[in-house]
């Protein structure tokens, strides 16, 4: 038990480490400029009379969001690691409509055209996450499923530098999923206990036009 604890803390010290920094700031640019474009599109829209502030300041804007999207993706990525109910899967959710309403009142001082940039991004924002909570919930729903045989698999950026990596990835797919996981044989390929359930954990490599591609394949123990 100790043992496990120690390991977990290790995990959060390191999640930098272990995610990548190009990788954050790869997934949070792409959130920026999703975040930009959508506000871009909404200025045109709803608040066409901000535009000729926002061409002015184009560089200005342009970096504020990429710096936002990759500052949200390193707060993303620490999120899981709280070990509270509060801040897991509906809960989550339910506290950024929470924050999105209050955000509403908070800017209504505010000239138009960044209320809704502001608004737009927020908004950007919560339909993310809930398409990610409801992705999560189904997979959960499918590992929960009584019915025996089931497979998952799940693709993996690259190759797992070390069995620990690999148990790493793992640990942090089911802690996003809030599934429950109990190793019974910690090798690979691994047997573990997904919300009491027996599985084995393994490592497949398949081939496609752009080189090999590694995934994780969960199989329910018949």
């Amino acid at each position: 038990m100790k043992e496990n604890q120690r390991k977990e803390h290790r995990f959060n010290c390191n999640f930098i480490q272990e995610e990548g920094l190009t990788e954050i700031l790869k997934k949070g640019s792409l959130l920026g400029m999703m975040m930009f474009i959508s506000s871009l599109v909404t200025l045109r829209l709803a608040a066409p009379e901000g535009l000729e502030t926002f061409w002015s300041l184009l560089l200005v804007i342009l970096l504020s969001y990429l710096a936002a999207g990759c500052l949200l993706q390193l707060i993303r990525g620490f999120t899981p690691q709280l070990d509270s109910a509060w801040f897991r899967g509906a809960a989550a959710v339910s506290w950024c409509y929470l924050l999105l309403f209050f955000l509403s009142f908070l800017t209504w001082r505010l000239p138009s055209f960044v209320r809704a940039m502001l608004l737009t991004s927020a908004a950007v924002l919560l339909l993310l996450m809930e398409a990610e909570y409801r992705y999560l919930k189904k997979v959960a729903k499918d590992l929960n499923s009584s019915a025996a045989g089931r497979t998952l698999i799940i693709d993996l950026d690259e190759k797992p530098r070390s069995p620990e990596a690999f148990f790493d990835l793992l640990e942090t797919y089911c802690r996003k999923s809030s599934v429950t996981l109990e190793y019974v044989k910690k090798d690979i390929p691994a047997t573990v206990k997904l919300e009491g359930r027996l599985h084995t954990v393994t490592l497949t490599e398949s081939y496609m036009y752009g080189g090999p591609v590694w995934s994780m394949e969960i199989r329910e123990i018949l």
